[in-house]
């Protein structure tokens, strides 16, 4: 088994295929989609190790990069804080008050039309908006139920109307709520809800988790559309 960790998951997979291994790799991690674009991905972990003969086959654990899992133990150096520095004044900030939409806030339009929903863009908003009221079109496009619960799901939602081929921004959840907790209003609030609803929905911002490349949020209201 070749050395693949630190590579992109495309080269890695190259790497095996040379060494002469030509079944499937099995491929740990990649988000709730998946791996969609190889090049996109890290290798952190692989099994066997290097050098080890291969029994079964091979697996690779990915993440956007591994170095972000890491504690930064060294203090950022000028090009870092530059870097920080030009990211915090490119960013458009409404008046507090306001729910942050897609009128009022350049920053969300980009956000809500961004087709990488692993990009940088995604975790720069959630730093920059933590805490805030954001509103916009979605879909449910899945629901599953919250470890045991009967009662309590995690809801993935995109932006946009339903579409079983096509997901538009970032990778959206709400984690652990229940029905009463999405706060249904308007004419058409029905008794339940599911995959390919399409809502209008009024959140607060929530944390991006890098290594599953969700959007965390917590519904406010929401309405059916």
């Amino acid at each position: 088994m070749p050395s693949v960790v630190g590579l992109q998951l495309d080269v890695a997979l190259s790497d095996i295929k040379d060494a002469g291994f030509t079944d499937d790799v099995e491929i740990i991690g990649g988000g709730m989609l998946g791996v969609v674009v190889e090049s996109n991905w890290q290798v952190c972990e692989q099994s066997p190790g290097a050098g080890a003969t291969v029994v079964d086959k091979p697996a690779l654990t990915v993440e956007r990069s591994c170095d972000a899992a890491a504690p930064d133990t060294q203090p950022p150096d000028s090009t870092t804080a530059a870097t920080a520095t030009t990211t915090a004044a490119t960013a458009t900030t409404p008046v507090e008050a306001e729910h942050l939409t897609v009128e009022n806030s350049a920053d969300l339009a980009a956000l809500l039309a961004e087709p990488d929903y692993c990009a940088d863009r995604i975790a720069a908003f959630a730093e920059t908006y933590r805490g805030r009221i954001i509103e916009f079109d979605g879909n449910i496009a899945a629901m599953n139920r919250h470890g045991d619960s009967e009662t309590r799901f995690d809801i993935l939602l995109y932006a946009g109307d339903y579409s079983e081929t096509v997901a538009i921004g970032p990778a959206i959840q709400f984690r652990d709520v229940n029905y009463q907790d999405l706060h249904l209003t308007g004419p058409n609030a029905p008794d339940s809800v599911g995959q390919g609803i399409n809502l209008h929905i009024t959140a607060e911002v929530g944390e991006y988790e890098a290594g599953s490349c969700l959007f965390l949020l917590n519904p406010v209201s929401t309405e059916v559309r």
